[in-house]
Formats: C-alpha cells, sequence, structure tokens
C-alpha cells in the first residue's frame, strides 16, 4: 500500500466510479483512509468538496517541475480555479522571474538582434 502525506496530489475514482483529482487534506492514522479535496472529477458536483477515499483507490500525481512555463500556466489555472489567491500570485511572480530570465538569456545569446512577430530575427 502507498503511503500518503498531507497536500500530496493525487488521482482516482470514487465508489460511485467517478474519476478525481485533488490533494490530500488529511491522512488518516493507518493510511487507509485519506480526505482529498477534488480539484477535477468528471462529476461537477464533487469539484470543490472533501472525500473520503481509501488510499488503495488512489495514486501519486507526478511532482511536475515549477521552472517549465506550461507547468506554471497550468498550475495558475489550478490556483484560479479554486480561489486560491495567495498561491496564485506566488505562481505568477514565479512565471514573470522565469518569463524575465529567459528574455534576458535570449537578448545575449542574439545581441542586436530582435524577434519579429513571424517569430524570425531581423537586425535592429
Amino acid at each position: 500500500m502507498m503511503t500518503f502525506e498531507k497536500s500530496d496530489w493525487v488521482q482516482g475514482k470514487t465508489v460511485d466510479g467517478e474519476f478525481i483529482h485533488g490533494y490530500i487534506e488529511t491522512v488518516g492514522a493507518q493510511q487507509d483512509l485519506v480526505r482529498v479535496r477534488i480539484v477535477q472529477s468528471d462529476n461537477k458536483k464533487t469539484i470543490g468538496r472533501v472525500i473520503a477515499l481509501h488510499g488503495a483507490w488512489l495514486k501519486h500525481l507526478p511532482v511536475n517541475p515549477l521552472d517549465d512555463k506550461k507547468n506554471l500556466e497550468s498550475l495558475i489555472d489550478l490556483a484560479l480555479a479554486t480561489s486560491d489567491k495567495a498561491w496564485f500570485d506566488e505562481l505568477t511572480d514565479q512565471l514573470k522571474a522565469l518569463t524575465q530570465e529567459r528574455d534576458k538569456a535570449r537578448n545575449i545569446r542574439f545581441g542586436n538582434m530582435r524577434i519579429n512577430r513571424l517569430g524570425l530575427y531581423e537586425n535592429k
């Protein structure tokens, strides 16, 4: 049996067969009962609720690195969906820093060159 900790991201199915995706809020003393905050589900009524599930019905989701623009954008969408302003602010700051870092690296690499709207390089 897998061991779970508070804040782990998981996916699985409910007793009714609904597919869920969420994060763990509490773990029972023997890890057999886990309370999960649902952020995605094929049953829209379940989204946002906390439900208790058997740990055997769940599996861990892979941890995505936060230095990837697409991962950050997905997490920003999730922060908006869960109305978590603090997390949204944190993620948007990380995305801005990542974008500035890449722009700076691009400017160093291409010097006098700039990218036009078509993605082509041209001299300034």
